[in-house]
């Protein structure tokens, strides 16, 4: 007997939710990904090249290779650049 007074409300918020769906903005995800590089921009190393000599501070001695830091998986850098110069 309350299933028959509770089916109304449950079909008038499930036609809401569907119409609300419709509503909302969508992000525009047409042509997001690109199969492949096409442009003559080519900001880093190749792959399988070797990395240039470096000169840092790590652990309070001056190096001037990476090769200490290459892992099993290899290595990622990131370089920030100081504003503070």
């Amino acid at each position: 007997m309350k299933l028959n007074k509770l089916f109304p409300a449950f079909l008038l918020v499930l036609v809401w939710m569907i119409s609300l769906r419709v509503v909302q903005a969508q992000p525009n995800l047409d042509n997001m990904f690109l199969y492949e590089d096409t442009d003559s921009f080519d900001p880093g190393l190749s792959i399988g090249s070797l990395f240039p000599e470096i000169r840092a501070i790590y652990g309070g001695q001056e190096i001037t290779s990476v090769s200490q830091f290459y892992g099993e998986k290899g290595l990622v850098v990131f370089a920030i650049r100081s504003v503070d110069w």
